[in-house]
């Protein structure tokens, strides 16, 4: 299995290092946009992200998620979060990224177990994001975070006739979960559009190198197998060391599985 077939994960705060290290390990960027890094952002700073796309190779880009809401129950915090989505938006246009991936914000206790209320106070802004999305070539990715199982994720992609796909977070999924990875994948189906991989031990989001934590990522890859999905494949991990680490529990895990990824898209 190649690297090439992979991508793993930049900041861009720390864009230039971070680009130069993937490239040597051949690793294709999905570029975190922590908030902190738009308000004084120099488009100039992006070129090394255009240049990539137009040798013909892919970029995700993953959008600031600390703070915000995007069912928001304060309109000032709705009005912060737009503004961050509108700023993801600018860089797209620029970059002409594949995805760009979102944490959809439910939270059971901030929200009273309301998954209608989170519905309705959320499907404007994506509806607004997917439009966006539609109409440059960028498909719109929402991820597992705090939910602890995907019925409300489904409803919305339901009401918007399945035009997002959904991206499948293996730490958080150990974390937060109170159903089966069977379930989980069922429902998902073939909109799954993207892996987050990295694991844990149940006990914090330590993002860990793949296999070295309790995911049981063997009946992932078969299942990604078996049903011949091809999702954009990403090592989320906060380290360099532990992105390659990563990279090579998973050509173990995968040797003579009979499990073939396929290469991302």
């Amino acid at each position: 299995m190649s690297p090439g077939q992979f991508f793993a994960r930049a900041s861009l705060s720390n864009l230039q290092e971070d680009l130069a290290f993937l490239d040597r390990n051949g690793f294709l960027p999905e570029v975190y946009l922590p908030a902190t890094a738009l308000d004084d952002l120099d488009n100039d700073r992006l070129d090394p992200l255009v240049r990539i796309r137009e040798s013909g190779r892919p970029v995700s880009l993953h959008a600031p998620f600390m703070d915000l809401s995007p069912a928001g129950l304060d309109p000032r915090v709705l009005e912060v979060t737009r503004y961050r989505f509108t700023q993801v938006k600018q860089i797209g246009e620029i970059v002409d990224p594949c995805h760009v991936v979102f944490h959809p914000g439910y939270d059971s206790w901030r929200f009273g177990w309301q998954k209608e209320l989170w519905l309705e106070k959320s499907i404007g802004i994506w509806s607004e994001m997917i439009e966006w999305g539609i109409r440059n070539g960028v498909r719109i990715v929402l991820e597992n975070v705090f939910d602890p199982e995907p019925d409300h994720l489904l409803m919305l992609h339901e009401r918007l006739s399945g035009a997002f796909g959904f991206c499948f977070d293996t730490g958080h999924f150990l974390l937060f979960s109170q159903i089966s990875l069977e379930e989980w994948l069922f429902v998902l189906g073939d909109s799954l559009a993207e892996l987050h991989l990295h694991d844990n031990r149940g006990d914090r989001d330590s993002h860990l190198p793949v296999g070295e934590g309790i995911f049981d990522f063997q009946s992932l890859f078969a299942h990604v197998s078996q049903e011949d999905l091809s999702p954009l494949i990403v090592l989320e991990h906060h380290t360099r060391e532990d992105t390659i680490r990563s990279l090579g529990n998973m050509e173990e895990l995968l040797k003579g599985s009979g499990h073939d990824l396929g290469p991302s898209r």
